[in-house]
């Protein structure tokens, strides 16, 4: 927001220098007018404007480690309330309510003055018949006189001529609105000066009405300086007496040629051009080379049926599971996320669809990792960030970011970092279901990071997939339970043996024996977690309670005890 009102404070500024230089005192006062006007737009407009570079990035490098840290508890972190936000917010606020507040006492000061007093129409014009002294002025399709001077005739008929001007002109409305454009930019003050000269203008364009219509230009003037008094007029009215006297009568005599009028008008042509070359924005886009695209196009046809049947077990397991209930473990939503990027189209179409869930479950038991690893990290006087990027949702140590907002959010994470933090930092990335489109834009972003101008070749992109699987080894015996998500080339080592009997001297200590079954599985788990078991599904462990919540969905749940104190669940 400071950059966008300071880069429309400049061109506002250059455009009315250049008027005052170039234009002010030529007679092409309808031009002016435009000019006046059209400056405040487009220097409102030149920094909303965005020109887009397109970037082929080359292949991706030294990508950031990820690694785990030691966590052994949490530690609160405090957190600082930045109030200056606040404090100039309600400044701004104050302004507005002045500034709107002033704007509004003077239109109802003119609407009074309508219901308080008679109103004349002649000519397509409304005439306010005052009963005080004032000098002649007009707003909107009302003009104000005095009641006696109307009455008695006594008022030139050049004063009405240039009040007409005024009206048919129709300047009061651009007086509205470079007066709202006031109470919003109040804190501008080329605003005051801008006001000044539209209103000046509105004088040029109504004198040279009167003296078209066949006024002696010297008569002309002595008139207006027989009106030059202390007389009020309101703030939103225009007056025969508006100051700038001197100046008035210069331009009077002024005629400039169209030739002139033509060249210092060309000159806005590069002045434009430099200033939307300076003041607008540059974005950088990143575009895949052709090459990897067509990397991504052959891998795309690498789904064996093998990787299809074990796709369509683990997706049929989870979709059976209400969306908002729906926790995916980290090691399945890879797995699920790696064949369904292999999978063609058609595979697809013919494939479970992908068991989606939101956002905070997608992560898992992973909804306190940013947390846990920046506490790991500062215990180990470590440097480093978290950035979790899925279902297009970006979060930057455990707080929300967006692709605006990411460049500025961790820039002020790494703000007091110093170059030896930003060469040994080894962040956490965790990317998952994403759209490439918003990868591609987030990487934009990051690449203008601090960190990125540091750290050469870091990227967010996705690392390169997993090398082929390693030959098959040797089946397990018959009582190792294959969980359905499991092929031989992901089946991670056996747990541990139980452990041996303890020898002392000729004494044996047996390993502890479970606890004898219970008809009721649920309570025979229980009894196994009081005495210490570890309960497995497969390769993967799970908690009691999980074990649990397996049992009762299953109707063919049987229980083995025979690597106590490692119990296996079958069936679930």
């Amino acid at each position: 927001m400071e950059g966008y009102l300071f880069k429309s404070a400049a061109c506002l500024l250059i455009f009315f220098v250049f008027y005052k230089a170039f234009l002010e005192n030529i007679s092409a006062h309808t031009f002016k007018r435009f000019y006046l006007l059209g400056s405040v737009a487009v220097s409102l407009s030149i920094p909303l404007v965005t020109f887009t570079n397109y970037v082929e990035m080359a292949g991706i490098t030294n990508h950031p480690a990820y690694r785990a840290v030691s966590v052994d508890g949490t530690i609160p972190v405090k957190e600082n309330i930045d109030y200056l936000p606040y404090i100039l917010w309600s400044i701004y606020g104050l302004g507005v309510s002045f500034f709107g507040f002033r704007f509004c006492r003077n239109l109802f000061g003119i609407w009074k003055q309508l219901q308080q007093h008679p109103l004349l129409k002649k000519q397509g014009f409304f005439y306010v018949l005052l009963q005080k002294h004032v000098v002649p002025h007009s707003f909107l399709n009302y003009i104000f006189l005095n009641k006696q001077q109307y009455g008695a005739n006594s008022i030139p008929k050049e004063v009405l001529l240039h009040e007409h001007a005024h009206v048919k002109q129709k300047h009061t409305l651009d007086i509205l609105f470079i007066e709202l454009l006031h109470v919003l930019f109040w804190f501008n003050p080329l605003f005051l000066f801008l006001k000044r000269s539209i209103r000046l203008n509105h004088e040029f364009l109504a004198d040279k009405a009167v003296l078209r219509h066949g006024a002696e230009t010297s008569a002309y003037q002595n008139l207006v300086l027989a009106y030059s008094s202390h007389a009020v007029t309101p703030q939103l009215a225009h007056s025969i007496n508006y100051s700038s006297f001197k100046k008035r009568f210069t331009v009077m005599k002024t005629h400039t040629s169209k030739k002139v009028v033509w060249l210092r008008s060309l000159l806005l042509v590069p002045l434009v051009a430099l200033m939307l070359y300076g003041f607008s924005s540059k974005e950088t886009v990143v575009k895949q080379s052709s090459q990897t695209e067509q990397i991504l196009e052959i891998n795309t046809e690498k789904a064996t049926k093998k990787q299809l049947a074990q796709y369509n077990k683990l997706a049929k397991r989870y979709n059976a599971i209400a969306i908002e209930n729906r926790k995916i473990p980290l090691a399945d939503l890879e797995k699920l996320e790696y064949i369904y990027g292999l999978m063609t189209t058609e595979q697809k179409k013919t494939a479970q669809p992908f068991p989606e869930c939101y956002l905070e479950n997608k992560i898992g038991r992973y909804d306190t990792y940013a947390e846990d690893f920046m506490e790991g990290a500062a215990r180990n006087g470590e440097k480093t960030f978290v950035v979790m990027i899925s279902m297009n949702n970006v979060t930057l140590n455990g707080k929300p970011s967006s692709i605006k907002t990411f460049k500025d959010d961790l820039n002020a994470i790494t703000e007091d970092w110093t170059k030896t933090d930003f060469n040994e930092a080894l962040p956490s990335i965790l990317i998952s279901k994403n759209s490439e489109h918003f990868l591609k834009k987030l990487e934009v972003e990051f690449q203008k990071t601090d960190y990125a101008q540091h750290k050469k070749g870091a990227t967010l992109q996705i690392p390169p997939p997993p090398p082929p699987p390693a030959p098959d080894v040797p089946k397990p015996p018959k009582k190792v339970i294959k969980g359905v998500n499991d092929s031989e080339a992901n089946i991670p080592p056996p747990p541990p043996p139980p452990p041996a009997p303890k020898v002392d001297g000729n004494k044996i200590f047996p390993a502890p024996a479970p606890p004898p079954p219970n008809p009721n599985p649920e309570e025979y788990i229980k009894e196994l977690e009081k005495k210490g078991a570890t309960f497995y599904i497969g390769p993967h462990e799970y908690s009691a309670d999980e074990a649990i919540k397996m049992v009762k969905k299953s109707k063919d749940a049987s229980i083995d005890v025979s690597e106590y104190p490692i119990v296996r669940l079958n069936g679930c």
